[in-house]
């Protein structure tokens, strides 16, 4: 594989090679769904409608906790979507078909024949000897440190043999390396990750997509490798479609680094990266404007492009909940300097009934060790995400697909917006307050309430859920990490049963 991708295993291991002790059990306690479900049937007294919800177009409020060092200002609108009911499905993650794929290549790319990209990912001469120098640099780094202890001893030589180990294997590959990399045409058929393994062609290429847990995918390229179409279906790691296409090659849109930045006012919450340091951007050598990735559209057609796209591939159900304009700066390990292009940035959400399934209450998140195995797994908000200039799509991420399985309550009943605003003044100091050793305050500036649809988890099912109304509070937030420089929702807050849902964990 390429360098990065090498550099990123590489740290991996070492990493894991290094992690705590297992933990015996998981101690994460799932939330009942079927009391969920069996509250959103009860419709008493204290329960309201949405039309009931309308009287709330408002909510103010100034509290905070000096103890725990955190301010909470809020001078919000409340959005409550125009529908006369709001429901709750049981969903699961959907499978790409590939059907699906074939009517999304055929609407990014036409009859424009495409490549094995894993083929073409497969490392030529120069890649290895980059690889060869890299791998030496750091032992070279470990080799001069002299160790203090006996464990720092016993590492020192463990992470030499592995280093050494490396480039033995590196060198046995280089010998066998071609000078080019071979270009196959591709038929564009699912493959399964397991059964490719089993073939034993491009050894290392399948057990890394066996490691992620991928089922079947596909990775196809251009002719000149400046547009790639990728495919996965991997209940652990997501099912999702990936387009990439710039003129300045796909190994520069693939490679380390990918990151946004707004160029006007139009910023939305959740694009751009909130750990970046924006000003780091311009250190050093200032990154080149890509001329040939240009964007002198309006958003009015860039979402005129994505319409007829969305139509294309037969997703008519979604809308476009955030977008702005964006610098999009790319690096690459592959490439002596940074460059940026600009584009519109637009992401679409389900809409069901008129209400955005905008996935308020975060993600699923597993990461930790289930018995004696270390598992990972990562269930992301379904979305469309696409990059448009005037070179058209230049970047697609389809994640996440739902099939909705079942309507288990047609209309819910819903807990009064006082007692959520209640629930969110009670738990939001708590959530939000710094570390300990922080010596700084957290504020936050809480501009919108908004009612909408959201995904939480299934008991003890990581790739099935609910989708239950949820209320999203969102503003921007100032503490030790300077992390809000966008909108973006502080907290969610169930709809249903009025319970906080954790962000990462996804219920």
């Amino acid at each position: 594989m390429k360098q990065g991708r090498f550099i990123a295993e590489a740290l991996a291991m070492l990493l894991l090679a290094g992690c705590a002790e297992k933990p015996d059990s998981d101690i994460v306690i799932h939330k009942d769904m079927e009391k969920v479900i069996d509250e959103a049937k009860q419709t008493d007294s204290e329960k309201q409608s949405v039309e009931e919800l309308r009287q709330y177009s408002s909510y103010t409020a100034d509290f905070g906790n000096d103890s725990l060092r955190v301010s909470i200002h809020a001078d919000a609108k409340v959005d409550i979507p125009q529908t006369d009911k709001l429901s709750v499905f049981r969903v699961k993650q959907h499978s790409f078909t590939q059907a699906e794929f074939d009517t999304v290549r055929q609407a990014l790319l036409g009859d424009t024949e495409l490549y094995d990209g894993v083929t073409m990912m497969q490392d030529t001469k120069a890649d290895i000897e980059q690889q060869i120098a890299w791998t030496r640099a750091e032992l070279d780094s470990v080799t001069v440190k002299e160790p203090r202890t006996e464990p720092e001893k016993r590492d020192r030589e463990i992470t030499i043999a592995e280093y050494q180990k490396w480039l033995d294997e590196l060198q046995e590959k280089y010998e066998a390396a071609p000078v080019e990399a071979e270009k196959v045409l591709s038929d564009g058929k699912l493959q399964n990750a397991a059964e490719m393994l089993r073939k034993g062609e491009n050894k290392s290429y399948w057990e890394w997509q066996n490691e992620l847990g991928c089922g079947e995918t596909v990775d196809l390229r251009n002719a000149d490798n400046t547009a790639m179409l990728y495919m996965q279906n991997n209940t652990d790691n997501s099912n999702k479609i990936s387009f990439r296409s710039s003129p300045a090659g796909i190994e520069k849109i693939i490679g380390v680094q990918v990151t946004t930045y707004p160029l006007n006012a139009e910023t939305i919450a959740g694009i751009a990266d909130p750990f970046l340091d924006h000003d780091a951007v311009f250190e050093g050598a200032q990154p080149e404007q890509m001329t040939s990735d240009s964007c002198e559209l309006t958003r009015a057609q860039a979402e005129e492009q994505a319409a007829a796209f969305l139509q294309q591939i037969g997703q008519k159900d979604f809308v476009c909940f955030e977008g702005g304009k964006y610098a999009e700066y790319l690096e690459s390990n592959q490439i002596a300097h940074r460059y940026y292009r600009t584009c519109w940035i637009l992401r679409y959400c389900r809409e069901i009934g008129g209400v955005l399934l905008d996935q308020a209450s975060g993600e699923k998140l597993f990461d930790g060790w289930k018995g004696a195995q270390y598992v990972k797994q990562n269930w992301p908000g379904e979305m469309i995400e696409l990059h448009i200039s005037d070179a058209g799509i230049v970047w697609l991420d389809w994640n996440a697909p739902l099939d909705i399985t079942e309507t288990v309550v047609n209309q819910a009943a819903l807990k009064p917006f006082s007692e959520i605003s209640s629930t969110f003044e009670r738990m939001m100091p708590m959530i939000a307050a710094p570390p300990e050793q922080a010596e700084v305050r957290t504020d936050i500036s809480i501009r919108r309430v908004a009612l909408s649809y959201s995904r939480i988890s299934e008991k003890d099912s990581f790739d099935t859920g609910l989708i239950v109304p949820v209320w999203g509070f969102i503003g921007t937030r100032k503490d030790y990490n300077d992390s809000d420089k966008t909108d973006r929702v502080q907290m969610a807050v169930n709809a249903i049963d009025g319970s906080v849902i954790d962000s990462e964990l996804g219920y």
